[in-house]
């Protein structure tokens, strides 16, 4: 998202872009100039009179020149050009094209002849390491502790529940998380403070980085990088809704949004350790009785 702000809304001098008494604010798209051959405005976005980016270009106000700038509605739907938009960028992208912009997979770490790219290895290690070596957590390079690195780029909740794992498993559930690995022959790493962290579920790896003969290369394999985890619609969800109605409605009118909630089943998965849809890796802390 910085990396985006940087490259559509340029810091300009103010002063260089004065409207009589009136200054244009710091953070604000270049216009009076002609539009590159790298975007694509909608037919919809008038230019001015020179074929150039200009007010109404991206603002559906009318007389926006003559207006006093401060008094201007920036909530209004009309703000910017067949509005409202739920995210600033939403509206660049009528635009800008959103592939340079997009954050690169780092999982992504084999090339088409199935070799490692090395770039994405020093994303999260401070050197490239040969995955074919037996190593110790102390060998492993981590710019930041394991329990950390994956917030560089994810949230610290990226998915329901996950800060609620995010404990230290007492002294039987240690033990079936020691037995498990053992029975599946695979790894679910805890913390240096013995604590659940991403990796202990989630395969940082893309497959065959690591051979899958070694437990650290083993994990579930039904879709690409590129989808990710996908979902698939269940009849749960009139229920799921019905009993979520009234407090999404208080949070819809506190937030002036519509927001929707969906029941949704896990249909394929990626860099899991082992599968979550059959509660497969749920059983490697949790016993359920039958």
């Amino acid at each position: 998202m910085i990396r985006l702000c940087l490259l559509l809304f340029l810091f300009l001098s103010t002063s260089a872009y004065a409207k009589g008494d009136q200054e244009m604010p710091a953070m604000h798209h270049l216009y009076k100039v002609e539009p590159s051959k790298e975007i694509s405005i909608p037919d919809d976005f008038p230019l001015n009179k020179n074929k150039e980016i200009d007010c109404q270009t991206c603002h559906g106000i009318e007389d926006m020149k003559q207006q006093d700038f401060e008094k201007i509605d920036k909530k209004s739907n009309d703000f910017f050009r067949e509005g409202p938009y739920d995210k600033i960028t939403d509206f660049c992208y009528r635009c800008h094209d959103t592939k340079p912009y997009q954050r690169d997979n780092i999982h992504k770490m084999l090339d088409e002849e199935n070799k490692i790219i090395k770039k994405t290895c020093l994303y999260c290690h401070e050197k490239q390491l040969d995955p074919e070596d037996d190593l110790e957590k102390s060998e492993l390079k981590l710019r930041l502790e394991p329990e950390n690195i994956c917030y560089g780029c994810h949230l610290d909740i990226p998915h329901f529940n996950a800060l609620n794992h995010q404990i230290k498993p007492d002294d039987e559930m240690q033990k079936r998380i020691s037995d498990y690995e053992k029975e599946h022959k695979i790894i679910l790493p805890l913390s240096e403070a013995g604590k659940i962290m991403c990796v202990t579920c989630h395969s940082p790896h893309e497959l065959d980085v690591i051979s899958q003969n070694k437990p650290a290369g083993k994990q579930v394999v039904n879709n690409d990088l590129d989808k990710g985890i996908t979902y698939s619609k269940h009849k749960w969800n009139d229920v799921f809704n019905k009993d979520k109605k009234d407090r999404l409605n208080k949070f819809n009118l506190k937030s002036s949004k519509a927001h929707i909630l969906n029941y949704q089943r896990i249909e394929k998965e990626i860099l899991l350790r082992l599968p979550a849809k059959d509660g497969a890796l749920c059983l490697a802390c949790h016993e359920f009785e039958k």
